[in-house]
């Protein structure tokens, strides 16, 4: 017997809901029931276009993240409650960008779904204010919002960069 072998010890793991080997290696080779994208979008008017079109289909959308470069801040979108959400994680330090995002999503005349502080890293171990806002149903409306948000409530000029990142379902065309 091979003394670098403990059969004491071996075992064999099997992932969630596979019953035998087999089992385990026919999931192994199934495609993913949804795909991973990562854009990096250099104008505002860009991130409108690119997000408008992700939002034709919402319920194929699983989340969204927008990065903020240079900022502890980011934006995401999710469904909540059967309709989709936008999440701001703003830096608790920073008064005063809490007070000019909610301002201009209460003059848009949208009230918060969720108000939380947490301690969420960010960056730094800091603590992150959470606003969950729900986003209007047609897809053009949302995109505009969004990027309304980017502009007056995070002073984004109309060149700036934001890493997008979203995982989508795939269709039956697509699998």
């Amino acid at each position: 017997m091979n003394s670098f072998v403990d059969t004491q010890k071996r075992t064999v793991e099997l992932p969630f809901g596979c019953k035998d080997l087999a089992d385990a290696l026919s999931n192994a080779n199934r495609e993913p029931h949804s795909k991973a994208r990562w854009k990096l979008l250099n104008r505002l008017q860009e991130t409108e276009r690119y997000l408008a079109g992700l939002l034709l289909q919402p319920a194929a959308l699983l989340y969204l993240d927008i990065s903020i470069i240079h900022t502890p801040h980011r934006l995401q979108l999710a469904p909540l409650r059967d309709e989709l959400c936008i999440l701001l994680f703003i830096d608790g330090s920073d008064k005063g960008r809490m007070s000019r995002v909610r301002k201009f999503l209460h003059n848009a005349e949208i009230s918060p779904a969720v108000d939380v502080m947490g301690n969420i890293v960010v960056i730094g171990g800091t603590s992150a204010r959470i606003l969950t806002y729900p986003l209007p149903v047609v897809a053009p409306d949302a995109a505009e919002l969004i990027t309304r948000v980017l502009r007056e409530g995070f002073a984004l000029t109309e060149e700036a960069s934001l890493y997008i990142s979203s995982n989508e379902r795939l269709s039956l065309d697509d699998a």
